[in-house]
């Protein structure tokens, strides 16, 4: 993997609106309008921070990505999926480990077009991002947080082992209660449930494809949830 990426982006707190945050999407662009609009979110003040996977599998990838990197009140990190789309610009063997992926959609795309989305991935889209919030700091990654402590994450360098730690592992879902230290919560996407798994204080809402429900959250909901379950436990 010799292309670059931000290994992380820090965002001061909204001081004006509500800041929210959505799991997968996989090209399910139609579906976030409509629950952006049942939400009532506000474009003039409101931001919207996405966990990765917008495109593959879902009828409108490209359609999404496109208005995710326009978009001035919409931030992403990048999955896996998008790791392996940008891949593909550098080496067209990784265009058939993404079609494989869900990723068809970028066979219509020509040469050029192709590699202008791949680059404005490349510079637009963080591996990780922390946001400051009125009680706390949420973590976001696309897949889990590469290290127990998050200012780690914080303060790391691009390598290719921290992208495929932020997108492809599951483990810390799969494992044993655990708390990330440096940070109030961390929420990511990747894995496919019927409900939010939380463990410790790490969740994981990609629910869209078990459910047909957008994950859909304002952050502050998710730092409250985090609390209230680490009370209750």
């Amino acid at each position: 993997m010799s292309m670059r990426l931000t290994p992380h982006r820090f965002f001061a707190a909204n001081p004006v609106g509500v800041d929210w945050v959505c799991g997968d999407l996989h090209g399910e662009f139609d579906a976030l309008q409509a629950a952006l609009s049942e939400a009532g979110f506000n474009k003039a003040v409101d931001r919207l921070f996405l966990l990765g996977d917008t495109i593959d599998r879902g009828p409108e990838s490209r359609a999404l990505l496109e208005w995710v990197l326009a978009t001035d009140w919409v931030y992403s990190v990048i999955g896996n999926h998008e790791l392996m789309f940008i891949a593909g610009a550098e080496d067209h063997r990784n265009r058939y480990k993404h079609r494989g992926m869900g990723g068809g959609w970028a066979a219509s795309l020509n040469e050029t077009s192709y590699k202008n989305l791949a680059t404005q991935c490349r510079y637009q889209l963080p591996l990780t991002m922390t946001l400051e919030c009125e009680n706390g700091q949420l973590g976001l990654v696309h897949a889990q947080s590469p290290f127990d402590d998050w200012r780690i994450v914080q303060e790391s360098s691009f390598s290719e082992r921290f992208a495929i730690e932020c997108t492809w592992p599951w483990n810390r879902a799969q494992g044993k209660e655990q708390t990330i230290t440096g940070i109030t919560a961390v929420v990511s996407g990747h894995i496919g449930t019927a409900e939010i798994i939380q463990k410790g204080n790490q969740a994981w809402i990609d629910i869209l494809a078990r459910t047909g429900q957008v994950p859909l959250v304002p952050v502050q909901r998710v730092l409250e949830r985090v609390e209230q379950v680490k009370r209750d436990g």
